[in-house]
């Protein structure tokens, strides 16, 4: 009797484990409204489950399974919450490879134990831990992950869609798992080698373009910077123009009394002075390229607020390479 409770407690706490977390990997957030829905399709999927149990036997009701549960999950995901078919197929193979964590683990346990009862109480606690640690640690990052494209989806989710075929078509369908081949169980090793080949591709591909990216980023802020400070010495040289042209007849009105009293070599003296300061309004522009020409802008402020001379040329085209 007790053995029969603990059978029935692992396969309701499977399958929540496996509803709830599919949903939970794609995005689906933690609140009571989503809870209540997924329950709602846990309980449907569960009274199918029984009566297919019922009327055609445990065996060939864990080979429909998908069929049962993971079929309607399938399509509440899709059709319901709107995501797309791919990643919810493998938000899905995820979740039933994360089953596995406890599979083992009541493995073990029957195997120091040899009780039964051993083996489903280890799997319900693993699974419920498991399903805890996943949603609090792990979903937010899957949710980001299964929002990308189809292309890197099936190079991240091709473990899990390999598992679970290789489950169903060596221990559900056929027995192949435990039949002595070598080369069954070698498979997921090499499935596990090539799909971490592929994930290092579409990593170093994902690192070389976040490179370009903040470069872009950085080149476009230096532009930026560059700009602004031109307008800043655009808007000194206006404001000094504004102040020599209301000046302007003042100077006109000196150097006329000056050259009247024939004092020519102080109306020279100020005429100079008066030249210095329209000069110092003028805009210098080093080369034809804006982005080398605002950077040498910016420093030959920084040298005139500091009075050092410095000279520059350059010879540089309008676009650079």
């Amino acid at each position: 009797m007790v053995l029969q409770i603990l059978t029935y407690t692992h396969h309701i706490t499977t399958m929540l484990f496996g509803i709830f977390l599919s949903a939970f990997f794609l995005g689906v957030k933690q609140d009571k409204k989503n809870i209540l829905q997924l329950l709602s399709l846990a309980v449907v999927s569960g009274i199918l489950y029984v009566l297919c149990v019922l009327l055609f036997g445990t065996e060939t009701v864990d080979q429909i399974y998908p069929l049962i549960v993971h079929a309607p999950l399938l399509f509440v995901l899709v059709l319901y919450y709107k995501f797309r078919v791919l990643p919810s197929l493998i938000s899905i193979f995820t979740a039933y490879l994360c089953c596995q964590c406890s599979n083992w683990m009541g493995l073990f346990a029957l195997a120091l134990t040899g009780q039964e009862w051993c083996y489903y109480v280890c799997r319900i606690l693993v699974t419920v831990g498991a399903f805890i640690l996943l949603c609090r640690y792990v979903c937010q990052t899957t949710a980001m992950l299964f929002a990308k494209t189809d292309r890197e989806l099936l190079i991240i989710g091709s473990l899990p869609i390999i598992y679970y075929i290789f489950d169903y078509a060596t221990t559900k369908f056929s027995s192949l798992l435990y039949s002595g081949n070598k080369a069954v169980p070698e498979f997921l090793g090499f499935a596990m080698c090539l799909t971490y080949l592929l994930f290092l591709l579409v990593y170093f591909r994902e690192y070389e373009m976040k490179n370009k990216a903040e470069q872009y980023n950085e080149l476009i802020q230096m532009q930026l910077n560059s700009f602004q400070t031109e307008m800043t010495n655009t808007r000194k040289s206006e404001k000094k123009m504004s102040i020599l042209r209301h000046d302007t007849r003042h100077h006109l009105s000196v150097l006329r009394t000056l050259i009247q009293q024939g004092e020519t070599d102080k109306a020279l003296e100020y005429l100079n002075e008066v030249s210095q300061t329209y000069d110092d309004t003028v805009i210098k522009t080093y080369c034809r390229n804006e982005m080398v020409n605002s950077v040498l802008s910016i420093y030959n402020m920084r040298f005139e607020e500091q009075r050092i001379r410095w000279e520059i040329q350059v010879s540089i085209g309008e676009k650079l390479p």
